[in-house]
């Protein structure tokens, strides 16, 4: 080869290592932005930076593939960088971790304390991704300044570090970099922490996959669903009741046999008593977790629901039954006297028909007024706490004002309507002992004025059949039918149910002195149950006993006028009607018939109560049945 050529090789060769470090220096110069930098300048920076953790780490860590600059920005002068002149600005995780950074500033440790990102990920240059130790990674993480006795060795910690992967973690409870900001020590915070961790706690313990691999058993979040608390919780005020944590607090979460656990007998009073001061030591027998189908764990929460289930059942068949035979019975015969254009036989002159009757007093019908608003009342209360997961439940508790005022309006008319009850109660004993004298009693019990059953009831019950399926007359009845009479003792008999519970439940710490703990667990199953059977019953029988039955459709008045025609007395009461024309008292009962407002009144509220009850059958049914 020539000399000239190889002049001209060596030529190129300069020209080629100048182009090169003039790249090398527009490198340099690149913003900090644009991340991804050519391993040459690593290479270079290794050169001052000579550290084990720079030369032979950073490579295999998790910021392997990145460049020095894309962390270490504003070096553009590489000269002056190495005189130290000219040092790199702060380096600032946000521009590669932007959503990660949004969290952690809205976090507890940025805000209360003002942990930066290097406090955590202490050695930058040689973090690894922690893979399947990550949990544990965490945790180990955390207990650097959390203390270790309060998790790591307590329950889940201690499950996690035997190797339990599904064990929860810090991370799985309280995030990692957003970590939520409840510990500043205002009410609300603390509140709303309670709804938070209940729901990371439910998210595990209802994972059936999880807690069938561990041994457990989705029925905790159930039954907490289940429960008052848990109830009030789904409606959307989970900070009026308490969560998971209040009761097993954060990071103690050991076995209740465990001397150290907040759920050991010799504890389990004062952990109680957090929420409900004052409590007797029989409280703690309370199950807050009890299965009403098990009756090996819980024979007579299982007898009670068994009890109640038939209670419910035998009534609304009987009654049903009864019914729709009476339904179909009364229809046929109105339909046949249409059709035949024949009307009914009147014995009555033409005034007397016209004539109207007294039957209720002034006094029955404000309490039945009364009675209606309050069982409107405590129905449009606490069905929607019973069936918290329907739609409408959230709409009705809404229209109250959430679910602390509807509270405090089921109370109120549960007072009402335990005033009403002893009322009548004061009534019948001044019916039995006019004047405190109990000579005749018996007579004025069994006798035709009484509410109280007797003989002449099962007669009529018997004939009434008969009559359903054409096999005799519709039995006479006196002043109170069977059915009203019923209606009437099942009123003593509910207020004992739901009344005595519905106590117990809305004073539990006073509770506790007179009845162990357990029993409120039977009271939840009683009022719930009991609730369900006076609505459904007072919306469908009652209903059709006194406004739906064919000849009364659409409305029975005389509940809100205080009077009906001596006709009507005649035809359905005829014993009565006999009975006061032989006394000679008819003729003191006979009344004018009802003014235009009382008419009014007695038009828009029968009605408006008769169709607001069906509305809300419709939607018990709904939620009950088919929801």
């Amino acid at each position: 080869m020539s000399r000239r050529g190889n002049r001209g090789k060596l030529a190129a060769g300069k020209a080629g290592r100048f182009f090169g470090f003039v790249v090398f220096i527009l490198v340099l110069c690149v913003p900090a932005q644009a991340a991804k930098v050519p391993a040459a300048v690593g290479q270079r920076c290794e050169s001052c930076h000579d550290r084990y953790a720079f030369r032979a780490q950073f490579s295999d860590s998790a910021h392997g593939n990145n460049g020095c600059t894309s962390c270490h920005a504003g070096i553009k002068d590489i000269g002056r960088h190495i005189s130290g002149e000219v040092k790199p600005e702060a380096v600032s995780c946000r521009s590669c971790h932007q959503e990660i950074e949004r969290k952690h500033q809205k976090s507890v440790h940025f805000l209360s304390q003002n942990i930066q990102c290097q406090d955590c990920h202490a050695d930058i240059h040689t973090l690894k991704k922690s893979g399947a130790d990550r949990k544990k990674a965490v945790t180990d993480n955390c207990t650097k300044c959390h203390s270790a006795e309060e998790y790591a060795l307590m329950g889940h910690g201690q499950s996690l570090l035997k190797g339990n992967r599904d064990a929860a973690a810090c991370s799985d409870c309280h995030g990692i970099h957003d970590v939520r900001a409840f510990q500043t020590g205002k009410k609300k915070d603390i509140l709303a922490s309670r709804a938070y961790y209940t729901e990371r706690c439910k998210a595990c313990h209802a994972d059936e996959v999880l807690t069938r691999r561990n041994n457990l058993s989705t029925h905790t979040v159930k039954s907490y669903d289940e429960s008052y608390h848990g109830k009030v919780h789904s409606i959307g005020a989970p900070q009026l009741v308490a969560g998971c944590a209040d009761c097993h607090t954060g990071h103690n979460i050991l076995p209740r046999k465990d001397t150290r656990s907040v759920l050991h007998p010799d504890n389990l009073k004062g952990q109680c008593e957090a929420c409900h001061p004052g409590i007797r030591p029989r409280f703690v027998s309370f199950e807050a977790h009890p299965d009403p189908g098990n009756f090996g764990k819980y024979p007579v929460l299982f007898g009670t629901t068994v009890f109640m289930i038939g209670l419910l059942a035998g009534t609304f068949l009987f009654f049903w039954v009864h019914t729709i035979l009476w339904w179909w019975r009364t229809y046929v015969q109105e339909c046949n006297i249409v059709k035949t254009g024949i009307a009914p036989s009147r014995l009555l002159t033409e005034c007397d028909a016209a004539q109207h009757v007294q039957r209720f007093s002034v006094r029955d019908r404000v309490m039945h007024v009364l009675l209606i608003i309050s069982f409107f009342t405590l129905v449009t209360t606490g069905f929607p706490i019973k069936y918290y997961y329907t739609g409408w439940a959230k709409i009705m508790i809404d229209f109250w004002g959430g679910p602390a005022q509807a509270g405090l309006f089921h109370r109120a008319a549960a007072a009402l309507l335990i005033a009403l009850f002893l009322y009548t109660l004061w009534l019948s004993i001044r019916f039995l002992f006019p004047g405190w004298k109990a000579k005749g009693w018996i007579g004025r019990l069994l006798g035709p004025d009484s509410l109280c059953p007797n003989l002449k009831d099962l007669q009529d019950i018997r004939g009434m059949f008969r009559w359903f399926f054409k096999k005799g007359d519709m039995p006479k009845f006196d002043r109170w039918t069977y059915w009203e009479k019923f209606d009437f003792f099942a009123v003593f008999w509910g207020m004992t149910a739901i009344g005595g519970s519905g106590l117990m439940l809305w004073f539990p710490e006073e509770s506790s002195w007179i009845f162990p703990g357990w029993l409120l667990n039977v009271a939840t199953v009683v009022h719930s149950e009991e609730a369900f059977l006076a609505a459904v019953f007072i919306f469908t029988v009652h209903f059709f006993n006194n406004h739906l039955v064919p000849n009364k459709f659409p409305l029975e008045p005389n509940v809100f006028t205080g009077r009906y025609t001596v006709e009507a007395l005649r035809h359905e009461r005829p014993l009565e009607y006999e009975r006061l024309v032989a006394e000679g008292r008819l003729d003191a009962l006979k009344r004018e018939g009802p003014g235009l407002l009382t008419q009014f009144f007695a038009s828009l509220f029968g009605l408006s109560s008769l169709l607001f009850g069906l509305f809300l059958t419709a939607l018990i049914f709904w939620a009950a049945f088919f929801y």
